[in-house]
């Protein structure tokens, strides 16, 4: 059952995460779907894919294997702990986020909507959207790989090849993000196995995620926010 499960969670996040950047690529999502690069339509069709492969496919395996819960994968109450280390690392990432938000290199992927008026409305629907997606990537790295994987190799050899796979992921956004994100996923899997639930990494990578876009907003020479809701 284990060997099985550990198949199963590192075949759905490396070919899960190759069909994913497929789909989402402009010859896909431009030439097939119609969807201009860079708006709102084709960002939340973006996130939406990545919530179903990476969210709903791995719960519909754990279901079939007959798994006893999602809990043994990370989907369980978050405890006082879950919180104090969420803060500890949002007052890491979000003056980091801060500082690199202006950099050319942070603008030229962020945000990903390039809207140049941003409304009270499509904040709300950004947000929402990194939200579910987040949730779904964080249930797929730090829940259903980490946990399987912990079931047959141990801590450090489970930690590495996450972070591995995890690092790998973020190639398409470049080098600094695939090194930035070895040591954040060193630290997410850890207080994964600490805390025995996904939410310290969801919601420090939600927090990462919305914070660099409303300070990239906010530093982008070209974007507004305007207090409208359309």
């Amino acid at each position: 059952m284990e060997l099985a499960l550990f198949f199963f969670a590192f075949a759905v996040t490396a070919f899960g995460s190759v069909a994913y950047f497929a789909i989402v690529s402009p010859g896909f999502s431009a030439r097939v779907l119609g969807l201009e690069m860079g708006k709102p339509r084709q960002i939340f069709m973006q996130r939406l894919t990545g919530a179903l492969i990476f969210g709903i496919l791995p719960l519909l395996i754990i279901r079939l294997i007959d798994a006893e819960s999602i809990g043994d994968f990370g989907w369980n109450f978050p405890g006082s702990a879950t919180f104090y280390w969420t803060m500890l690392l949002a007052a890491v990432v979000v003056p980091i986020n801060y500082f690199n938000s202006s950099k050319a290199s942070n603008l030229k992927f962020y945000p990903q909507i390039r809207e140049w008026n941003w409304s009270v409305r499509l904040l709300i629907q950004s947000a929402v959207s990194w939200i579910i997606y987040l949730t779904a990537y964080e249930f797929l790295f730090r829940g259903f790989l980490f946990f399987a994987s912990l079931g047959i190799m141990g801590l450090w050899p489970a930690v590495l090849l996450n972070t591995a796979i995890y690092s790998l992921v973020h190639y398409p956004k470049g080098h600094t993000e695939m090194l930035g994100a070895i040591p954040l996923g060193i630290v997410l899997c850890y207080l994964t196995f600490l805390t025995g639930n996904i939410w310290v990494a969801v919601f420090t990578h939600v927090i990462l995620a919305l914070s660099n876009e409303w300070f990239s907003i906010r530093k982008h020479p070209e974007m507004v926010i305007k207090n409208v809701w359309k």
